[in-house]
């Protein structure tokens, strides 16, 4: 299986890199290292973090690393994932996408349907996601009667590259209609990235889980209901994979349930690693 992580330095700046942000990449990919040795974990990333993570000595964690950007004319500052979207598009075999601050403690791969399109867990997004009313969506060429409900894709399992390359051709576009038409902000990316796979997914008739069987209510920023097409509900799931997401500002301030040094500890610990370099990162 070809396993994916994408890092993109959109600010060109070292200030990008922090200790935590850059510990959780690479436990990651050592956790999934971990469970499944013969797969094949390619990172996509840009010049400067190429050499971040060599000065690191962590180059040699991924099977492969490949320096990759695009020339499509998205504006980065409000669409900054569109690199993993674009890596998507490159894509001719079944793969898995993990975001950078997505691990997996457990073996997962033995649970999911290999025809199904896998995320981390459906959206509940009445409320809080644009929607056929907005004036920048009313805006772009592609005019389906949008529905608010999306998919979280800090885990995303896609097994048909064909339906993949679709998919990223669709939402670069859009994105790009996005940016010509100035959309004030970033919740245009999400949907953009999460939104329309949910909407494609359906078109196509494509089947689609979850890894986490409880929704996420956008607008109330809560848990919703359980259902039948995910794995595990919530809070089960994180004894299998954990999405860090939002909370990653609590762990920085050290806030709620988070403390920074024993999440730092865990990170190092899962990592594993004694050569590892951090000396030179900036502790946040």
């Amino acid at each position: 299986m070809k396993v994916i992580w994408v890092l993109e330095n959109i600010k060109e700046d070292y200030s990008f890199y922090g200790k935590f942000n850059l510990l959780l990449l690479l436990a990651s990919v050592r956790l999934w290292k971990k469970h499944y040795p013969n797969d094949r974990c390619f990172l996509y990333c840009d010049k400067m973090t190429e050499a971040v993570l060599y000065k690191m000595k962590a180059l040699e964690f991924f099977d492969t690393v490949e320096q990759y950007t695009h020339n499509r004319n998205i504006d980065r500052n409000v669409f900054w994932a569109a690199n993993k979207v674009a890596v998507l598009g490159k894509q001719t075999e079944p793969v898995i996408l993990m975001d950078n601050d997505t691990l997996c403690f457990k073996p997962i791969k033995e649970y999911l349907d290999p025809e199904a399109l896998t995320v981390y867990n459906f959206e509940i997004g009445k409320g809080y996601y644009p929607g056929n009313a907005d004036k920048y969506v009313k805006q772009l060429s592609y005019k389906p009667r949008w529905q608010t409900n999306s998919v979280n894709v800090s885990f995303l399992y896609l097994p048909d590259p064909k339906f993949t390359q679709a998919y990223a051709d669709l939402s670069l576009q859009i994105m790009e209609e996005f940016t010509e038409a100035k959309v004030p902000n970033s919740q245009y990316l999400i949907f953009a990235e999460q939104l329309v796979l949910r909407h494609m997914a359906e078109r196509d008739g494509i089947k689609l889980r979850s890894l986490q069987s409880t929704y996420w209510d956008c607008d109330s920023w809560n848990f919703g209901k359980d259902h039948k097409r995910g794995i595990w509900s919530w809070p089960e799931v994180e004894m299998y994979a954990k999405h860090y997401g939002p909370s990653k500002k609590d762990v920085l301030r050290s806030q709620g349930d988070y403390d920074y040094d024993k999440e730092i500890k865990m990170l190092l610990n899962c990592i594993n690693f004694p050569n590892l370099n951090t000396e030179f990162i900036k502790k946040k």
